[in-house]
């Protein structure tokens, strides 16, 4: 039987303390089983002692290890025996651990002041990691955001934690919940934390424009400090261990569209363990509290830009994706969200790929290398001349007439080429025979003229205060006052 200090020890922790029977097992060197029995009875027991076992082998020596564990608190149970043998110790090895949970000198528990939100005002958003679902080498995110004061739930799963994907989640989440709340609490995730240093924090540029853009303040808990965050935990643990087991999927798609039937059916609608109430129904209050959401779409695409290789490829997110031959060496802008990646010669789309998550692969449309084969046996001005020549009678005098120039052979060959691949050879035959016919050549001209024709200006949204008073409308001149004033000065214009 355990001694009665050791008893008291795990009722103490357990009923005084609220730690687990797992833990104290851990913490104190003993058997998970035993510590439930102790918990279970609720009460410490005196166990019959006879003579010869009143005194312990381990009684001269509780003064050395006293002293021992002051001076080393961290000191192993396998350390102390070592010591004790020295001092002449014959007893085992189990009544000692047992003695040194007991004497062990303990760190007082940190208390914390209960965090208590009102509608609308706060919601903590996590990620949590799932593993390789698919069996394709890519983890899967789930990203959780939990409304504070009604602890409504939002999950939805995600193939990376990039930015781009962390904003497409955060806008999904806002349309669930209609609205947005004052305050978004994170921890220290690398895509919303730039820098910190102490107190002082630094959002990245990407994350403070989009906060910006819905007019929220974003928050980062303290590092370490998980109750400050825990509404959102609790949700990462109720996604893990209610709805994760059992389930298998076909893929993503088919992964949150699960998820969005346990939320509707289960999540949201179960009796909340802190609060006692149906996070549904609380919602339902709450809804009028959040700030409406802009009916502006934000760009959430993840984008960069990548030279076109000798291969006419450009590499994204650890794979490669062609590009039409004729756009080697040019700089792309590339935009990838959940399904595609789309590339981008200024403003224009060349061309789009499916999305892919698995890394090292080669994306690759046949289409992109028609004409290649034919052309690339000759010499490279041959090739591309024959496939300039080919768009029609306009290109063909075009071709004729810049050798007469100063223009570099090489710069407008690959510009002409480039241009056929973003506008189609029979815009640019067209264009070719408009310039011409102006008696102009160059591929500046043209590039400006095929804009002008066939680009629609992009302009920005009309700007809407939002304080009314700001809104001046200016009155409305009196014309007749220019009148008078000509008149005025007509007559004055008269001979006398």
């Amino acid at each position: 039987m355990l001694e009665a200090k050791v008893q008291a020890e795990i009722l103490r922790l357990h009923f005084g303390g609220g730690v687990g029977s797992r833990r104290i097992a851990a913490q104190l060197g003993l058997n998970r089983k035993t510590v439930n029995r102790v918990i279970r009875r609720r009460q410490v027991l005196m166990g019959r002692t006879s003579a010869s076992s009143r005194v312990s082998l381990l009684d001269p020596h509780r003064a050395l290890m006293e002293r021992l564990l002051k001076d080393a608190p961290a000191r192993s149970a396998v350390n102390l025996l070592q010591r004790l043998r020295e001092a002449g110790y014959r007893g085992g090895y189990t009544i000692l651990k047992e003695a040194v949970a007991v004497l062990r000198p303990r760190e007082p528990q940190e208390a914390y002041m209960k965090l208590e939100f009102a509608p609308g005002e706060a919601a903590q958003v996590d990620w949590g990691e799932f593993g390789d679902v698919f069996g394709e080498g890519t983890k899967v995110h789930a990203f959780v955001m939990v409304l504070c004061y009604s602890r409504k739930l939002y999950v939805e799963f995600t193939m990376r934690q990039t930015l781009g994907a962390l904003l497409r989640a955060y806008e999904r989440a806002l349309r669930y919940f209609g609205g947005t709340c004052a305050e978004y609490w994170h921890d220290n995730m690398p895509t919303v934390m730039a820098e910190r240093e102490g107190s002082l924090v630094k959002f990245t540029a990407g994350f403070w424009a989009y906060a910006g853009f819905h007019g929220f303040k974003p928050v980062l808990c303290n590092p370490y400090s998980g109750h400050e965050k825990g509404r959102v935990e609790d949700g990462v643990k109720l996604v893990r261990y209610q709805f994760w087991p059992g389930r298998r999927f076909t893929g993503l798609a088919d992964l949150n569209g699960q998820a969005g039937e346990w939320l509707e059916k289960y999540a949201n609608r179960r009796e909340h363990r802190a609060t006692g109430k149906v996070p549904e129904l609380v919602f339902e209050a709450e809804r009028a509290s959040l700030r409406p959401l802009r009916a502006e779409a934000y760009d959430t695409d993840d984008v960069t830009s990548a030279r076109v290789d000798s291969f006419h490829r450009v590499r994204f997110d650890g794979n490669t994706y062609t590009v039409p031959w004729t756009l080697v060496g040019k700089t792309l802008t590339v935009r990838g969200d959940d399904e595609r990646v789309r590339l981008f010669l200024g403003v224009r789309e060349v061309c789009a790929h499916g999305r892919c998550y698995r890394t090292g692969q080669d994306l690759e449309n046949p289409a992109h290398e028609e004409g290649l084969r034919e052309l690339k046996p000759g010499a490279q001005s041959s090739w591309q001349k024959r496939a300039i020549a080919s768009w029609g009678p306009q290109a063909r005098r075009y071709l004729e007439l810049i050798p007469g120039g100063t223009r570099s052979l090489r710069h407008e060959l690959g510009e002409l080429l480039v241009l056929g691949t973003v506008y189609g050879p029979g815009k640019v035959e067209a264009a070719l025979g408009e310039l011409l016919g102006q008696g102009r050549v160059g591929v500046v001209h043209l590039e400006r003229h095929l804009r002008l024709e066939h680009e629609v200006p992009i302009a920005p949204a009309p700007l809407h205060l939002s304080d009314p008073r700001l809104e001046v409308i200016p009155p409305v001149p009196d014309l007749q006052s220019y009148d008078t004033l000509l008149l005025d000065s007509r007559e004055e214009e008269k001979p006398e």
